[in-house]
Parts: C-alpha cells; sequence; structure tokens
C-alpha cells in the first residue's frame, strides 16, 4: 500500500516543514510515502480510498485508526489518499469522490499543524501495528 497526502498549499519552512520531513520518513519505513502540495487540489484519479479530512467526519481513537489501517493493508488496497484541506477547507469536488470522511478533532486546526498532527497519527499507527514501542 502507497500513502499519499495531498495536502492544499505548500507546508511552511521551519519547525512544521521539519516535522512533516520527519514523520514522511518515519513512516517511510513501514510503506511508501507521497505527498502532493497544489494551490488548487483535484481528487487523484488513481484507485484507493480517498479520505478527507473533515471537523465532520467519522472520529476513532488511535486503536481504532490503527485497525483501520491495518484492514487496508491485509486487503490489499493499492492507494490511500489523505486529503487536508487549507483555509477554506476543501473543494466540492474532492468532498463528493470522497471514500471516507476522518475527524481528527471537533475543533478547527490551523491547515499546517493538522499535516503534522495526521502525519503523527499515521506513524504511531504504524508502531501499534508492528508492536513497537513508540505508542504508550
Amino acid at each position: 500500500m502507497k500513502l499519499v497526502f495531498c495536502f492544499s498549499g505548500k507546508t511552511f519552512k521551519g519547525p512544521t516543514l521539519d516535522a512533516v520531513q520527519d514523520y514522511s520518513k518515519r513512516i517511510a519505513k513501514y510503506v511508501p510515502v507521497e505527498i502532493i502540495e497544489s494551490k488548487k487540489l483535484r481528487p487523484q484519479g488513481r484507485t484507493g480510498i480517498h479520505i478527507v479530512l473533515s471537523p465532520d467526519g467519522r472520529s476513532m481513537d488511535t486503536h481504532a485508526f490503527a485497525d483501520f489501517m491495518e484492514d487496508q493493508l491485509l486487503s490489499g488496497t493499492k492507494y490511500l489518499f489523505f486529503y487536508v484541506g487549507g483555509p477554506q477547507g476543501l473543494d466540492e469536488e474532492i468532498l463528493e469522490s470522497a471514500s471516507k470522511s476522518l475527524s481528527l478533532s471537533r475543533m478547527t486546526f490551523n491547515h499546517q499543524l493538522i499535516r503534522v498532527m495526521l502525519l503523527e497519527q499515521v506513524y504511531r499507527v504504524f508502531t501499534i501495528i508492528n508492536n513497537e514501542p513508540y505508542h504508550k
């Protein structure tokens, strides 16, 4: 399975970029990672599971997220896409084409912080799946 993170706009330089790069490298030890940054996000045409991040999406704890990710790995999902909008959110075209909607919180966070939060949770999930000590 390949994870594709689709981010609206560029990741700011400094600590945010450092964290995005760090977690991307950590995740890449488990599965291939691709990051798409675009001023105008479009739905990816590749077959897979397309997940938009939204405060109104499905909320789950880290272990439920790990179960979901493990199910995708075991079922042979080729691509798992995560879409993170910018300050204006995501275009209707992306929202309508999404397979699922995920909420990291009902609160609203800066879109730059959400990138780091999502990547950290995905990394945490892989440590859970692989029984590694990161998640305590």
